[in-house]
């Protein structure tokens, strides 16, 4: 996993999570971010991840990050967020260039449809 942490402003992180948590936050800023992860055994099999971290929000008794947006690239690990985790997940495709000595990996999301 890859974590790639970053301030966020937090009238912007505000905008993304839900009025019923209290954003924890310092100087007018929250911490925000990106995770990215490749699961070889999960409970929704084997996936990429890429999570968007918009901020830190109090859940008493501790404080959680809240993700504002989730990739992964099978459709059995979006329903699994969505429906197992309440996770907003979406399908994406990852491409992953190797490049020396770094990786770099893209991805493009794709509309899933759920009844």
């Amino acid at each position: 996993a890859l974590y790639q942490l970053h301030l966020v402003r937090s009238e912007v992180a505000r905008a993304l999570i839900p009025r019923e948590f209290r954003l924890v936050e310092a100087f007018g800023y929250t911490l925000g971010g990106f995770f990215l992860a490749n699961y070889d055994d999960s409970p929704a099999g084997v996936f990429d991840e890429l999570v968007v971290i918009a901020g830190i929000v109090w859940n008493p008794p501790t404080s959680c990050a809240w993700a504002s947006k989730v990739l992964v690239n099978s459709s059995e690990a979006c329903l699994h967020g969505r429906k197992d985790v309440g996770l907003p997940s979406d399908v994406a495709h990852f491409s992953k260039l190797r490049c020396c000595p770094e990786q770099r990996i893209t991805a493009k999301t794709r509309q899933m449809v759920t009844s």
